[in-house]
């Protein structure tokens, strides 16, 4: 039997203490990335791989998004996040599930925004996933942790363990991965983070099929 994914057992006071401004300070930063890239595409299909305990949800527009979709391999993060945006109603579907091995339709979603979250599987076939769920002309947002800075100290042994396993992806490395699938980098920009830090943020299109083919 496979040991469990490491990150399924962190609880979720340890990992947004560690996430929050007495840790690395990263939720600040990531919520409004999340803003910024949700604002801008409004998208009626959502994806949130990686979701977490729900941080940039209070952003979600239910009278524009109708759906939205959340992964995460921690069952604690997935009840977190429902508690917390009970207002999202039923537009609101969350899953404790791998996003390697969840099975969700193709050309489900408009909008597939993922941060922090390829440095902790396997990128390829992640993007590959990516990819095929997105609609024609869908967008995937993703959020990179760029080298240097100060190096995380967390308290706990599951979250060293998961920091220490963790892989960085060059931004180079993310663009051709996603080029693999035909999809092209729409824009890109860095954003310096606490403890001199940054995040890489690419957002890549899906194209349309010519007019007349489906």
């Amino acid at each position: 039997m496979p040991a469990p994914n490491p990150w399924s057992l962190v609880p979720a006071a340890e990992y947004e203490s560690f996430m929050g401004p007495q840790g690395v300070d990263q939720l600040a930063p990531l919520s409004a990335i999340f803003a910024r890239v949700y604002g801008a595409l409004r998208p009626a299909r959502l994806l949130l791989p990686g979701v977490a305990t729900g941080n940039g949800l209070e952003h979600v527009d239910p009278r524009v998004t109708r759906r939205v979709v959340g992964l995460d391999v921690n069952i604690q993060y997935v009840a977190v996040a429902r508690q917390r945006h009970l207002r999202l109603g039923p537009a609101l579907e969350l899953y404790c599930e791998d996003l390697l091995h969840t099975r969700l339709d193709a050309g489900s979603f408009d909008l597939v925004h993922a941060a922090l979250v390829l440095e902790h599987v396997e990128p390829f076939p992640a993007v590959e996933r990516f990819a095929r769920w997105l609609a024609p002309g869908g967008a995937c947002a993703v959020v990179l942790q760029l080298g240097g800075g100060e190096p995380a100290r967390p308290d706990g042994a599951l979250l060293r363990q998961v920091t220490e396993q963790a892989r960085l992806v060059a931004p180079a490395e993310l663009r051709a991965m996603f080029e693999r699938q035909g999809m092209v980098q729409r824009n890109a920009f860095e954003l310096p983070v606490p403890q001199g830090r940054r995040f890489f943020v690419g957002l890549f299109s899906k194209p349309k099929p010519p007019p007349g083919r489906r």
